[in-house]
C-alpha cells in the first residue's frame, strides 16, 4: 500500500517535537549557569562539558525548528539568519561551513529558506569524516540559485538519498535514513524549485534553482 506523506504533516510533527524539547533544554542550560555560580572551581570541567552539550542541543533545535518545522518564514529570512543557523548546527562537527555573504538584495522567502538549510544538512551528512562545505547564493533574473559543494575525505552521496531527493523513491518504502531527503523533495516541489545533484571522489555537490518569492501559504503535494 502506498503511503502519502504530506509536507505540512511532517513540518507540524517537527514543530511539536521542537516546541516540547526547547523548554527543557533551555532550562538545563540556565540551571548549569546557576550551578556554576554556587559550586566550587573543582567542578568546572564537568560543568563545561554539560554546558556545551546543552548549548549544542539548543543550537540544533533552533536549526531543526526552522529547517524542518512548520512555523516562521512567511516574511522570509535574511541570508545572515540562515548562515547563523547553519553555523550553529555544524559548530560541533568536523564539517567547516564556508558561506560568504552574497549581497542578496532580498530576503529568502517561505520554504526556499527551509530548502537551503535542509540541503546544508544533507550535504554535511554526506561528509562523514568532515571537510569544507561551501555555500553560495546568487540571483538570476527572477530566480535564486543556491550552490553547495562539499569536499572531504570519504565525501559521497548515497545513491538512495539522491534518488529520494529527486522523487524516485515511493513514500511507502521510506525509512529514517532517507526521510529528510524526501522532505527535501517535497520542499523542492512546494518551492517550485529544480535540483541537480553530483558526487565524485571525496566531493558532493548540489545546485537548486527556485523563484525568489516562495510563499508558505499553499501545501502542495506532488502528483
Amino acid at each position: 500500500m502506498s503511503v502519502q506523506v504530506d509536507l505540512s504533516v511532517l513540518e507540524l510533527v517537527c514543530s511539536r517535537l521542537c516546541h516540547d524539547l526547547v523548554g527543557p533544554v533551555g532550562a538545563a542550560a540556565n540551571g548549569i549557569e546557576l550551578l556554576r555560580e554556587t559550586m566550587g572551581s573543582g567542578s568546572d570541567d564537568v560543568l563545561d562539558m554539560t554546558d556545551e552539550s546543552a548549548r549544542t542541543a539548543w543550537r540544533r533545535l533552533e536549526f531543526f525548528r526552522v529547517a524542518f518545522g512548520y512555523g516562521g518564514g512567511r516574511n522570509g529570512w535574511s541570508e545572515a539568519e540562515l548562515t547563523a543557523l547553519a553555523n550553529g548546527m555544524l559548530q560541533d562537527t568536523r564539517t567547516e561551513l564556508d558561506w560568504p555573504p552574497s549581497g542578496l538584495g532580498t530576503d529568502i522567502a517561505g520554504r526556499g529558506g527551509k530548502l537551503i538549510l535542509n540541503l546544508v544538512f544533507l550535504m554535511a551528512e554526506a561528509m562523514p569524516r568532515g571537510g569544507r562545505l561551501k555555500v553560495s547564493l546568487r540571483e538570476s533574473g527572477e530566480n535564486l540559485i543556491a550552490s553547495f559543494k562539499g569536499l572531504g575525505n570519504g565525501a559521497a552521496l548515497n545513491p538512495r538519498v539522491a534518488s529520494t531527493v529527486t522523487g524516485k523513491v515511493p513514500p511507502g518504502v521510506l525509512d529514517s535514513r532517507v526521510i529528510l531527503a524526501h522532505l527535501t523533495y517535497l520542499q523542492c516541489y512546494s518551492a517550485g524549485a529544480t535540483i541537480h545533484l553530483d558526487s565524485g571522489d571525496d566531493r558532493v555537490e548540489a545546485e537548486v534553482t527556485m523563484p525568489l518569492t516562495v510563499g508558505m501559504e499553499e501545501d502542495l503535494e506532488p502528483a
